[in-house]
């Protein structure tokens, strides 16, 4: 994304090892950033993005899910909470 011109890209990931590695791997990349952070406890305002892509976090935050497709409203709100008014969560 950051080559197709994407310039503002906040990483997020449970894992420091991977966070930090993947910050030295991209240390060229001005405006990536990269974040430990536990997705049940974001540190971000309300509303912070615009697009929220995520690579198989819910997959393992849903096991407890009955239905994937009708998700818990406490699960939808984990990537709901920092979505602009009008953004989108592609996964």
């Amino acid at each position: 994304m950051y080559q197709a011109g994407y310039a503002s890209i906040t990483n997020v990931d449970y894992s420091s090892v991977c966070v930090e590695s993947m910050a030295e791997r991209h240390s060229d990349c001005a405006g990536l950033s990269w974040v430990c952070m536990d997705i049940r406890h974001l540190a971000f305002p309300n509303a912070s993005f615009d697009v929220v892509i995520e690579k198989g976090t819910l997959d393992a935050m849903l096991v407890d899910e009955k239905d994937p497709w009708n998700i818990s409203d406490s699960s939808a709100q984990l990537m709901h909470q920092v979505l602009s008014e009008w953004g989108i969560n592609m996964r």
